[in-house]
């Protein structure tokens, strides 16, 4: 029998001690192992949502942006009818429903799956939509038809500028979404910080001005 002491209280221990102990610590690691598993599982679940959601936004932004055209081509539009509304106080345009967002409304209960990056300017792109459905419903109405041909002119003009607008939101948001899926988080922020340098830079004088 060794001298050590601790060795002595190890061998004095009764074996059934040791079974639990051993069959305890088999159970704690099966519940950290689980525990890792689940983990794992839950992040890859979430991953796969986050693809399938951001397919589907960047589907359906592109598709909206595909029915505007591109900012030039609605101001040339918008002119046509400028003209016909300046040269007859009693044409009234036709304003059609917007579509485009049937799917962001299917999946705004889970927006919270997508990153901060993707999150603001895909909100922001759909919340214009809404803002022209709004004016479109006041310009589809008796009241719009009423008043007079100068306030007409004055709200079709608005209604141009946010359709415009819409489309630089729709050119962010897709493009954020494809520096995620390429590039992850930090390709993200990278594209946010060159866009936003360019919007706040100073445009560069004119031959004119010199």
């Amino acid at each position: 029998m060794t001298s050590n002491p601790v060795i002595s209280w190890i061998w004095a221990v009764d074996a059934r001690i040791w079974q639990a102990v051993i069959a305890g610590a088999f159970v704690s690691a099966g519940w950290v192992f689980n525990g890792w598993q689940n983990r794992r599982d839950a992040a890859r679940l979430r991953a796969e949502r986050l693809r399938d959601v951001h397919r589907a936004l960047y589907a359906e932004i592109g598709s909206t942006m595909a029915n505007l055209g591109s900012p030039s081509a609605l101001k040339q539009e918008a002119e046509g009818i400028m003209r016909r509304m300046s040269d007859d106080a009693g044409f009234v345009p036709f304003i059609p429903h917007e579509p485009g967002d049937h799917l962001y409304d299917a999946v705004v209960a889970e927006i919270h799956i997508l990153p901060r990056c993707t999150i603001d300017p895909v909100v922001a792109f759909y919340s214009q939509i809404k803002a022209i459905s709004a004016l479109i419903e006041d310009m589809r109405g008796n009241s719009f038809k009423a008043m007079g041909q100068t306030r007409r002119m004055g709200m079709y003009r608005d209604y141009i500028a946010m359709k415009q607008q819409l489309f630089e939101y729709g050119l962010f948001a897709t493009s954020m979404i494809k520096a995620y899926a390429e590039g992850g988080t930090d390709a993200a922020d990278a594209l946010a910080r060159k866009i936003n340098s360019r919007a706040v830079a100073p445009s560069a004088p004119s031959p004119e001005s010199e």
